[in-house]
């Protein structure tokens, strides 16, 4: 075992090399696809003289190149103040990216002319088994040509190097960003235990309320100088409403929001329906309505711009209480439960939904309180008073909903189904955790650090917001891709009708379609719940699009681009190879006059040979040099020298069974004496499944190089017999049509190919009949042969037909000896007995005469000792 194991250390050890030797360094701007080799200039050979010319010049691009420069600079500059910002943070991030987009599509316009320019001077370079130098011309054009590679792969060079530059502005401008958040969020503040600043809060008050007051009373005063004009924006609003109460929408809006509790079973289709347009038309409904409102009083020129802040907060917190209310009566549904979509007791969704209704009105009054602040510009203690105070309302009431959540799941003493207790204790993880967050927003604010608080309760109302939306959004969508894909769905039909694809292939694609969806929630409640830690969606899409086209660990550069581009490109050849295959076995080779041996291996060699091509092909697109696979190779070899025969031997055998499939998954095999089911093909084993209910494990080399019977290879159809022994006395045709009667009534003998029965040998005690018939799936119908016999059976015992039992005449040699020495032992035995006898009456003689000799000696009368006979 340390030998195999040392080896295997070796051969990857001298894989490492070649593959770390020929990565190329780090540095090409993010573009993970390696370099064509027509990108390189082809080198000028050593006796050839080329005539000087001058550079060609790129004015236009060099200009570029240079303002970028001053861009990155100028921002760089800007970053290193101590103070910046978010807004300003914001503006050079913007500037930034749109310097390394510019940059980009600079390589991209540039690239295209090299490749040219480089693959036109490699046809003008001279060759070696040339005689005759070549023309004048030749070499000034091909000095022209090198001339243009240099320049333009300089141009390249410049522009990789302001992308590289870009890319590191970016991930500073985020780290900066990311450090003015915790900064913030652990921003130390007054505390709420000290007395000095609630008084300083109190005489704070006054102030902001005069502010206040004179800013709603300019409001006032803008409004009733121009009364039409409010009420013409009021209106506006007013006629949205009304005009989708007034619509068809409405009709459909009930019909789909409408949960009756007598049904006891709703369809999937019409519970997450029902949740999903409960939350999407009351939120959108309110959101239109406000922004409706909104736009209409900006335009009408009733809104001023020191009021426009505080109504837009207004609106904002109002939609989102809506929001939040809503989504929690669609996923709890109150008095519902046959349409909640998670596993929870009626009393707790009952009581959640109290404290959900508070909770969104805390949170509407926190965002708007936090806008007249700003608005007002109160002083810093007031702000902290109102922010702690709203974190701790929060925090209160999240202890509350956890208090009934643990409560009423602790009184059920009802014994739950295995789902139902998953889902309930995966809900149940969330309880203790809740109340670690909520009591530090509590402990927050009394320790001084206010925006803690605040960061904490907002993540609690933004976490759990995000869980429901992705538990309504995850199972709506499940349903309605199933539905769409369905047997009977509108794209399942449409794919089997005109795409002309079978109902297996319409259902992956449902399947696949429905895991990508699930991974798009994941990842967008993910973003969602890490948009509180100040991660940006630009920085996001940012970082995602540098990872799909360069991933750099230590040396090696990683591009999920190109090899996502490799694996279709093989798919692509693995395709064409299956269609030229089909195409030789199916239409050309049957036209020639080859057998059928040569035609097989003709067929079989092409589709070996392109997958090969496919391999390599997928190979020199990623830029894995062919050179290192031969390396690797040879490192095999010496491996292979080592001892890993068997291992290698096993495991070229596995490639063998997976890509040939003499055998496959679910085949009905025999090898040797062990006859099963196959369960699972792997490189170097192979997993048989016998009806005693054990596992064999078989090396793949013994399936390959043995001798192996497959029930099922081809065609699952196969040939049963059934053998039975008359006696003598039955007539043949008799049996032979009581037999093939039978099978042709049985309902799993196929009727072609036809059954027969055939009188098979007579038997030293039977005439011996065999009945031959086919059944449809050798797994499913290989039980056909044992109910033949009990009809059998039945049958000729009903047509008084004997199943003989074996019969044998025994013949005795000497049989007078045998009679005589019988005799004499029977004499022996007749004296003996005589003499037993006679033994056995004087022994009761002798015992009566104890006896009464006894009785006399003890003076007992009629006890007198008698004479003597």
């Amino acid at each position: 075992m340390k030998i195999i194991r040392a080896a295997i250390f070796f051969i990857v050890f001298l894989a490492w090399l070649p593959l770390h030797a020929g990565t190329p360094a780090p540095g090409n701007g993010g573009t993970a696809k390696p370099a064509s080799p027509a990108a390189a200039p082809p080198p000028a050979a050593p006796t050839e003289d080329l005539p000087s010319v001058p550079a060609p010049q790129f004015p236009q691009a060099q200009s570029k190149l240079d303002g970028w420069k001053q861009t990155l600079d100028q921002i760089e500059a800007v970053l290193g103040a101590h103070v910046i910002d978010d807004a300003v943070l914001n503006n050079l991030r913007n500037r930034t990216a749109a310097t390394q987009g510019e940059a980009r599509d600079l390589i991209s316009e540039i690239t295209p002319p090299l490749e040219a320019a480089t693959a036109r001077a490699a046809e003008l370079a001279p060759s070696p088994d040339a005689t005759a130098p070549p023309s004048d011309d030749v070499k000034l054009e091909r000095a022209k040509l090198l001339a243009e590679v240099a320049a333009r792969q300089g141009i390249i060079q410049q522009a990789k190097l302001i992308n590289v530059r870009a890319q590191q502005t970016i991930e500073a401008i985020s780290d900066r960003r990311r450090a003015m958040f915790n900064d913030s969020v652990l921003q130390r503040s007054a505390s709420l235990v000290n007395p000095t600043f609630w008084i300083t809060a109190a005489t704070a008050v006054p102030v902001a309320a005069g502010h206040l007051t004179d800013l709603l009373s300019k409001w006032g005063r803008v409004l009733a100088s121009q009364p039409l004009r409010a009420a013409s924006g009021f209106a506006i609003a007013a006629v949205v409403v009304l005009g989708f109460f007034l619509s068809p929408g409405r009709r459909w809006w009930s019909r789909w929001t409408k949960r009756d509790p007598e049904i006891a079973s709703p369809s999937p289709l019409r519970k997450t329906g029902s949740a999903a347009v409960i939350v999407l038309a009351d939120t959108a409904l309110t959101a239109v309505s406000l922004l409706v409102l909104y736009q209409a009083l900006m335009m009408l020129g009733v809104l001023p711009d020191d009021v426009s802040p505080i109504v837009r907060a207004s609106f904002i917190g109002i939609t989102f209480g809506f929001f939040f209310v809503r989504l929690t009566i669609a996923v709890l549904a109150p008095g519902r439960p046959t349409w909640r979509l998670i596993e929870m007791d009626n009393a707790a969704a009952d009581g959640l939904i109290s404290y959900a209704v508070l909770l969104a009105m805390v949170i509407a009054f926190g965002v708007v309180v936090d806008a007249i602040n700003l608005a007002i510009r109160a002083p810093i203690e007031l702000s902290i008073a109102s922010r702690s105070v709203v974190a701790i309302a929060k925090a209160l009431l999240f202890m509350g909903a956890l208090r009934v959540a643990a409560t009423t799941e602790a009184d059920d003493e009802t014994t739950p189904s295995p789902s139902t207790a998953v889902n309930k204790s995966a809900w149940r993880l969330l309880i203790p955790v809740g109340w670690v967050m909520a009591m530090a927003a509590i402990l927050g604010p009394l320790a001084g650090y206010a925006a803690l608080g605040r960061f904490i309760t907002i993540e609690m109302v933004v976490v759990i917001a995000a869980l429901m939306s992705f538990v309504l959004l995850s199972r709506f969508a499940a349903v309605l891709v199933n539905a769409t894909f369905a047997f009977h769905g509108a794209v399942g039909r449409f794919l089997r009708q005109t795409a002309g694809l079978g109902s297996s292939a319409v259902r992956q694609i449902a399947a696949v379609l429905g895991g990508l969806v699930q991974l798009a929630l994941i990842g967008l409640t993910a973003f969602v719940v890490l948009t509180t830690w100040g991660i940006r969606s630009d920085d996001l899409a940012t970082s995602m699009s540098t990872a799909f086209f360069s991933i750099q660990i230590g040396n090696i550069t990683i591009a999920p681009s190109v090899i996502l581009g490799a694996v279709a490109v093989f798919i692509i050849g693995v395709v064409a190879t299956r269609a030229l295959k089909r195409w030789l076995e199916e239409r050309f080779l049957p036209e020639t006059s080859l057998d059928v041996g040569v035609r097989s291996s003709i067929g079989t060699g092409a589709g070996y040979a392109g997958v090969i091509l496919a391999t390599l092909i997928a190979l020199s697109y990623v830029g894995l040099n062919l050179q290192n696979v031969a390396i690797v190779a040879g490192a095999l070899s010496v491996g292979i020298g080592f001892g890993l025969q068997s291992i290698i031997n096993n495991f070229v055998s596995g490639l063998i069974l997976l890509v040939e499939r003499p055998i496959k998954v679910g085949d009905r095999i025999e090898v040797g004496t062990r006859m099963g089911v196959v369960k699972r093909i792997n490189v170097r084993a192979t997993e048989i499944a016998t009806y005693d209910n054990v596992s064999v494990i078989v090396p793949n080399a013994d399936l390959i190089s043995g001798q192996v019977v497959n029930w099922m290879h081809g065609s699952y159809s196969a040939r049963l017999s059934v053998a039975v022994g008359t006696s003598y006395d039955a007539d043949p045709d008799k049996v032979i049509a009581i037999l093939l009667d039978i099978v042709a009534h049985h309902p799993r003998a196929l009727k072609s190919p036809e059954p027969f029965a055939v009188l098979g040998n007579f038997g030293a005690d039977a005439l011996e009949f065999t009945v031959f018939f086919h059944v449809a799936h050798i797994g499913i119908d290989a039980g056909a042969a044992n109910e033949v016999r009990l009809q059998i059976l039945k049958r000729f015992r009903k047509e008084g037909i004997n199943l003989p039992n074996p019969q044998r005449d025994l013949h005795v040699r000497d049989l007078d000896r045998i009679e005589a020495l019988v005799r004499d032992l029977a004499g022996r035995d007749v004296a003996g007995r005589d003499l037993a006898a006679r033994d056995l009456a004087a022994r009761d003689l002798a015992e009566q005469d104890l006896a009464t000799q006894d009785l006399a000696g003890r003076g007992l009368p009629g006890t007198e000792r008698s004479a003597a006979p």
